[in-house]
């Protein structure tokens, strides 16, 4: 379900009367998702709800996933449509429930991004469901084809493409309902009143504002270029892969999966954290390239990628840190983005930095 980078020109034929309608959802089956695509991903530095990597999990979590993969992550973002279409207030487990009453060939279909306009886009919808369906050939050309899955098809799908339906189908509820039942459920009801207060924070201004102004606001860092094929913006606030926002298409909706700051409640508190994600944007020499490439001019992801000597993945992650420090900005939609520092990131920062080392007075 995520989108990729597609080197096209971003043309806006979109009238007025046609600008994308906006909205924000929190629920409890994007949490657990979004959970599952952290606990696979690349190992996080920020300490969130999930474990910090796979070998953190339970025995039992760790052998259910493992079954699809452990280096699954981009697969469990592709069933944030099924997250979307699932009744509102639904909790976790009975969500899980839900997947298990869809169709085994229908689970693939999601799993595989027949319903990803991008995907159908770079390898064909008929190359999509033929590989769903079990087509050998097609399954090879979609792991070959380096824009298909952001570039992570291999780890995500190697294991489950071989798969029949039906095993495919009773692998992810094995490793959804380890999943919810060790690690999401415990946890279920304080992270949920984190990210639906977040939500309802948020509504009166989606109520009046545009698609672009609701983002701008909303994700810090993003500046959101409308897609006509995708008239619908669905923002989804979650704690569990901070710092980062994810960019992933479900039919005629984009969702934008964006980071949450757990509130302190303590204006000391969220000075220091601040500090701290931009020592940590600040602390890697890899990232500090990227940050002296940007400030000639604008680069893609893979011209940042090919400047810090890494693989696009790892750019991608200096970049979420970069973004979440305020110093980088990324702007587009899945055709093209490019990333450039943020005029106002220097001065916000030196201001950052000189309130936390201003000295006491002594009413302080």
């Amino acid at each position: 379900m995520s989108s990729t980078t597609l080197e096209q020109p971003v043309r806006d034929v979109m009238s007025a009367g046609e600008r994308p309608s906006a909205a924000i959802v929190a629920g409890a089956p994007f949490e657990l998702l979004i959970g599952l695509f952290a606990l696979t991903n690349e190992p996080r530095s920020e300490r969130t709800w999930p474990p910090r990597s796979l070998d953190a999990a339970s025995d039992r979590v760790r052998a259910a996933v493992e079954r699809l993969g452990p280096r699954s992550g981009e697969l469990w973002l592709h069933l944030l449509g099924t997250a979307l279409e699932a009744p509102a207030g639904i909790d976790a487990a009975a969500f899980v429930e839900r997947l298990a009453e869809l169709d085994a060939h229908e689970l693939r279909r999601h799993l595989l991004g027949v319903h990803v306009p991008a995907w159908r886009e770079v390898v064909g919808v008929d190359t999509l469901e033929r590989a769903a369906a079990g087509d050998r050939s097609a399954q090879t050309r979609l792991l070959a084809d380096e824009r298909y899955y952001g570039g992570e098809a291999a780890a995500a799908l190697r294991v489950i493409l071989p798969l029949s339906a039906a095993t495919t189908k009773r692998r992810v509820l094995g490793a959804l309902r380890a999943f919810v039942e060790d690690v999401f459920g415990p946890q279920e009801a304080s992270v949920m009143r984190t990210l639906e207060h977040e939500a309802s924070a948020r509504r009166p201004l989606a109520r009046t504002s545009s698609a672009e102004q609701l983002v701008a606001a909303v994700v810090p860092g993003y500046v959101y270029v409308p897609e006509p094929e995708l008239p619908h913006v669905v923002l989804v606030p979650h704690l569990a892969a901070r710092p980062w926002m994810l960019l992933c298409q479900h039919k005629s909706t984009r969702l934008i999966c964006y980071a949450v700051q757990p509130a302190s409640g303590r204006p000391d508190q969220d000075l220091r954290r601040r500090a701290l994600e931009l020592g940590r944007a600040l602390g890697d020499a890899q990232r500090l390239r990227i940050l002296e490439r940007l400030r000639n001019r604008p680069a893609n992801l893979s011209e940042l990628a090919a400047e810090a000597g890494v693989a696009k993945s790892t750019a991608h992650h200096h970049l979420a840190h970069l973004r979440t420090a305020g110093l980088v900005e990324v702007r587009g939609n899945a055709r093209s983005y490019t990333y450039s520092l943020r005029s106002e990131g220097l001065a916000e920062s030196r201001l950052l930095l000189g309130r936390l080392l201003a000295p006491l007075s002594e009413s302080d």
